[in-house]
């Protein structure tokens, strides 16, 4: 049996309560305030990874799910009497398969309080008392979901030194043994140059991007120092060689960081997949937009690898980052003066209550990178649905942008402007955050194209934005979204034969439709949901699709390089 929630007490600051882990996610951030108890956390890891997940230190509590094959170890199938009285597994293992139960275990490794359904227990206590000390022994042997795993462990107080060439490669928690391992691997016939100057540099300049391009790592050794200590150097256009030794403490932890998940599998020749790697505190001298694409590197190599990480932190780019993931988890550290407590967060105002705590205020965390402001609720439907084919799926609503209405004749009352220059009897919707994008329907028709007619209030919010750094607006091409949505799409959707796309000046009104519209004349249809026909149509879009539909690839490319320069 695989226990899926463990947790121990009396350890350290954690003196009174509980304190670990419900579940174990592919990113795990731990999070609060310095000197809290996160570092201790990271003990609970290190025995995890490790045959037993019991210690003689410290009190477990564990759950778990029983599973048959334990369980038919415990309950033999073709073993009867006793005081288990008939057939062991029929009447009594089978009843436990895939049931939950949970257990406590004390310092000297004793296993206690045995909890269970209610409605599995049986009538006779003899048979109870069997039954539990089998129970009790599969907890006993019970593993943890890290068993075996490579611990790899970065501490907060670390640095890449000077070192002396030795024989011996090992990568250290402090950082200590970097030196000498980048060193082997660029001059030794051993190790392949590349790992080096390929992998790990082409990595370090993808989290670096506009910060800097390194072209070359080296290692030299000092001639004037007799003891021949060797020092890593890059090369950087155009400043040639530095020494990392000169060279900030951000750059240093981003290499720490790479050669744990680049060089030390490849140096123990194991998957990236049987390591668990414990980094804390990676924003110590980070600037926070290099921090996220630090932390966006982690994640997609967490995702890919299937690698294990628990990352200390009291950054809220970090909670920024993680907090919307369906493969991570924040557990929030707290300490009271006497003992600590760690809580998983699984609401969004749990989240808030960490703010405070952090420093921070809601706009330095909780505020969206970015705001798509639409026209309604079908437009980001398909605006969504856009964005995602055009960045690769790189880009989601309520990580990297929020979507927001300012529904239709509402424009007419919204300003997008400095405070300085704003009008007080509108509303300036560049204070709810000044990274805005602006989606609005042309509804141009056939009639006003030539003269490129558009509503006041739609030229002046036009020129608004043009002024504001880093913004987008589309106004559309066509009449509105709908517009842009292929004929096929249309057919698939109410199941018809469709002689054409919709054209670029068609109407779409919702609800009760008549003549001359596209719904009634092409589709045939005399009522028209916008929300309804979104939902069902956005699974059908392809990027194929969509090639020669008016002006869209091209803004909607647009879009996606102002989002994608959001969250830099």
């Amino acid at each position: 049996m695989i226990v899926d929630l463990v947790k121990y007490k009396g350890h350290s600051c954690f003196r009174n309560d509980w304190a670990g882990f419900d579940a174990i996610r592919q990113v795990n951030l731990i999070i609060g305030r310095n000197n809290t108890g996160k570092s201790h956390m990271i003990d609970f890891v290190r025995v995890l990874c490790g045959d037993q997940i019991y210690t003689q230190k410290w009190q477990a509590y564990c759950a778990g799910i029983l599973d048959e094959l334990s369980l038919r170890d415990a309950f033999p199938e073709n073993r009867s009497g006793g005081h288990l009285g008939s057939s062991h597994w029929s009447e009594h293992g089978a009843r436990f398969v895939n049931r939950r139960i949970e257990w406590q275990v004390s310092e000297n490794l004793k296993v206690l309080n045995l909890v269970f359904p209610d409605e599995l227990r049986v009538v006779r206590q003899e048979t109870q008392l069997a039954v539990e000390t089998r129970l009790l022994d599969l907890a006993r042997h019970a593993q943890s979901p890290l068993r075996g795993r490579r611990f790899r462990h970065l501490l907060a107080d670390r640095d890449i030194r000077r070192e002396r060439a030795v024989n011996e490669l090992q990568l250290n928690e402090d950082g200590s043994g970097a030196t000498n391992i980048v060193r082997r691997y660029l001059t030794s016939s051993t190790y392949p140059h590349d790992v080096i100057n390929v992998e790990l540099r082409t990595a370090l300049n993808e989290i670096y991007r506009s910060d800097g391009s390194f072209t070359e790592i080296e290692t030299k050794v000092h001639d004037s120092n007799t003891d021949n200590y060797w020092e890593i150097f890059l090369a950087e256009e155009p400043k040639g060689l530095v020494s990392l030794s000169r060279s900030g403490s951000g750059l240093k932890t981003v290499i720490l960081v790479l050669l744990n998940l680049l060089v030390i599998p490849h140096l123990e020749n194991q998957p990236k997949s049987a390591y668990v790697f414990a980094f804390e505190e990676l924003e110590n001298n980070l600037h926070p937009s290099l921090l996220r694409r630090l932390l966006r590197y982690i994640d997609s190599y967490a995702t890919k690898e299937k690698a294990t990480f628990f990352l200390t932190t009291h950054s809220s780019a970090a909670l920024d980052m993680f907090g919307a993931s369906d493969h991570a988890q924040i557990i929030h550290v707290r300490h009271d003066g006497i003992s600590a407590t760690a809580q998983t967060i699984t609401t969004h105002f749990d989240r808030c209550g960490i703010l405070s705590e952090l420093g921070a205020k809601p706009s330095d965390l909780l505020q969206a990178n970015g705001v798509l402001w639409l026209e309604g609720p079908s437009d980001r439907i398909y605006l969504n649905r856009f964005i995602e084919l055009f960045s690769d799926d790189s880009l989601q609503e309520g990580t990297h942008y929020q979507c927001a209405f300012y529904g239709g004749s509402v424009l007419a009352n919204s300003q997008f402007t400095e405070p300085e220059a704003e009008n007080a009897e509108l509303a300036n919707l560049l204070r709810l955050n000044a990274n805005i994008a602006l989606v609005c329907d042309g509804d141009r028709t056939a009639d006003t194209v030539t003269g490129s007619e558009l509503k006041d209030r739609v030229a002046r919010v036009f020129t608004e934005i043009a002024k504001v750094p880093h913004a987008f607006v589309w106004i559309t091409e066509a009449k509105e979204v709908e517009n842009y949505i292929p004929g096929a799409v249309w057919a698939k959707v109410y199941q018809l034969d469709l002689a054409r796309d919709p054209g670029k000046f068609d109407r779409f009104p919702s609800k009760n439709v008549g003549e001359g519209t596209f719904v009634k004349d092409v589709v045939n249809r005399s009522t028209f949901d916008k929300v309804e026909f979104a939902m069902e149509a956005v699974p059908l879009l392809t990027k194929e699709l969509l090639q020669m539909r008016f002006d869209l690839v091209q803004k909607i490319t647009e879009l996606v390089k102002t989002i994608q320069h959001w969250n830099r």
